[in-house]
């Protein structure tokens, strides 16, 4: 793996068609190196290359990446087009489960995350997480502080 040549924090390779898809045409092409994604909030790269010839920053990128965003709306579900804003509604309107903001806000399972999300994986490594922890917050959840989930 590759450091960002801003922060020097280690990056998580993604495929060119994530970057791609996220990345603003005025920034293209993208040429053959590969690339990765900065995941230190504080750090404004979003992808770089490995060899730091090439960074893209937040001003690059069309979407906004979760992670790098401070300021509502926070997406969570890029399939599904799910912000932390949304399922913070579905808990004041009475979700008391995952499964039930999974139903309320619809979710997860979208599958097309290689291309939606801008990191190129699965978003459930982040909303799972930001649900069990609202829920707990609120006295919902497992019992005895025991985590949800474990993944």
């Amino acid at each position: 793996m590759a450091a960002c040549p801003i922060c020097s924090r280690e990056g998580s390779e993604v495929e060119k068609i994530t970057v791609a898809n996220h990345v603003r045409e005025s920034c293209w092409p993208l040429g053959d190196e590969k690339y990765s994604i900065c995941e230190n909030p504080d750090c404004m790269v979003v992808y770089f290359t490995a060899d730091g010839s090439r960074t893209l920053k937040k001003a690059d990128v069309k979407t906004r990446v979760t992670f790098k965003e401070k300021d509502a709306p926070r997406p969570l579900c890029y399939c599904q087009q799910v912000t932390e804003e949304n399922v913070l509604k579905a808990i004041e309107n009475g979700a008391k489960t995952f499964e039930e903001v999974r139903a309320a806000t619809g979710i997860g399972g979208g599958g097309h995350c290689k291309v939606t999300n801008p990191a190129g994986r699965c978003c459930s490594r982040n909303y799972r997480p930001f649900i069990e922890k609202e829920l707990m917050k609120r006295g919902h959840g497992s019992p005895a502080g025991i985590p949800l989930f474990l993944g």
